[in-house]
């Protein structure tokens, strides 16, 4: 699914940026962070910079060692508002330094501890409920363009497979199964020699059928009468990092794509680098940009800005030459939409209540349970955008 620009392209590690901007909201539950360091402060790599106000977001900390040199409004795309950013000048460029080996074993309390402090995953299993049995890792990539999960797994599947083992720990769960869709038979290989003797880990090679990356519809495959959670490859590699080098999270793996850029990557790019920055190292814009995707087509975010920052969820950026704008077209009522909905919706439906303004008739219509994949709109031959019907529902239901 036009992944052929970077699926076979290493992993990059991107230079030092000019300056970092660390905006103060977490991107993925909109928390806001309270900042720890102000202008003139001089910070270490690692260092963290920012806490967060609920237990729910995670710590920012310093990806360079450096100087702040001002805290300023910025726009993003995650929050309505522009949003107060710590604003980072970079010092000279810090020697690698060896890592810190852990110094386990660890007890499940404290793989929790560690891990949210490190900015890593915050793990709350509340008392009196029901315990996870299921760790899902989401190993699928399906959105057309991005290739960073599928690189980090081939690149780094030992760190991957360790990271599953503290994360069985963490979750204290009885199993933890890596979801997948590849054709590539070596990572595979290297897959079964690494798990054939771990007892509680394993992995599934799923059809490369989108959705099937969507987290609910991969927890209604693999772990449907059992208690299970779900987090992405990163983030498993992450939890390695973590427990095993005492490292925290100050980069991520992003895929830059597209017909309008000059040479496609997938680059390791500090946390904070401007968008901008990274365009540079992929030498520029064959075509301007018309359209830039932050995410993937099917489920991505159109923006308007090359200076925003990589953030902790981040995981690529398309770019089209041009926007194409296709007039909609009086519905025939093919069922398309129907039939392609892995929610089993009626999009048609929806789309016509949302244009009446019938709320109530929307509702009805089971929106709540929308993936918001974009199927429906990609079927369509009369170009009806319902994605964008059913996102004004659930919108205006979370605006309410």
């Amino acid at each position: 699914m036009f992944q052929g620009a970077t699926i076979d392209k290493f992993i990059r590690k991107a230079i030092s940026p000019n300056k970092l901007f660390l905006p103060l909201l977490d991107p993925e539950i909109g928390i806001p962070l309270r900042s720890l360091v102000r202008p003139g402060d001089t910070v270490r790599r690692g260092q963290v910079v920012a806490e967060a106000t609920d237990e729910s977001a995670l710590p920012l900390h310093a990806p360079v060692q450096g100087e702040v040199i001002s805290m300023e409004p910025l726009v993003v795309p995650w929050a309505p508002e522009p949003v107060e950013t710590i604003v980072i000048l970079p010092g000279k460029e810090e020697p690698p330094q060896p890592p810190q080996p852990s110094k386990g074993p660890w007890e499940p309390t404290e793989i929790r501890e560690l891990l949210y402090r490190l900015g890593v995953l915050s793990i709350k299993l509340k008392v009196g409920s029901e315990p996870i049995q299921t760790v899902v890792v989401n190993g699928c990539e399906l959105e057309p363009f991005l290739t960073s999960t599928q690189r980090l797994m081939e690149e780094r599947t030992k760190e991957l497979i360790s990271g599953m083992e503290i994360l069985l720990q963490a979750f204290q769960a009885e199993q933890a199964i890596l979801a997948l869709t590849t054709d590539e038979d070596e990572l595979i290989a290297d897959l079964q020699d690494l798990v054939f003797v771990k007892k509680r880990i394993s992995f599934v090679n799923l059809p490369p059928r989108y959705p099937q990356d969507n987290p609910q519809l991969l927890l209604r495959s693999l772990a449907p009468r059992t208690t299970a959670t779900i987090v992405d490859v990163p983030t498993a590699i992450a939890a390695h990092e973590a427990i095993v080098n005492h490292l925290p999270l100050l980069d991520r793996v992003v895929t830059l794509s597209g017909p309008a850029i000059r040479n496609p990557q997938n680059l390791e790019a500090r946390i904070g680098t401007l968008l901008s920055e990274l365009i540079a190292q992929c030498d520029g814009f064959a075509q301007p940009p018309g359209l830039i995707i932050m995410g993937g087509p099917m489920r991505g975010q159109v923006i308007s800005s090359l200076e925003i920052p990589i953030h902790r969820q981040s995981t690529g950026f398309v770019f089209f030459p041009r926007r194409l704008r296709s007039m909609e077209e009086p519905c025939i009522y093919c069922g398309k939409c129907i039939d392609a909905c892995p929610q089993a919706l009626y999009p048609v439906l929806i789309s016509t209540a949302v244009k009446s303004l019938d709320w109530d008739a929307a509702e009805s219509l089971r929106v709540r349970t929308c993936l918001l994949c974009g199927t429906c709109s990609y079927v369509c031959p009369s170009r009806i955008a319902h994605q964008r019907y059913l996102r004004r529902v659930l919108e205006r239901r979370t605006t309410q």
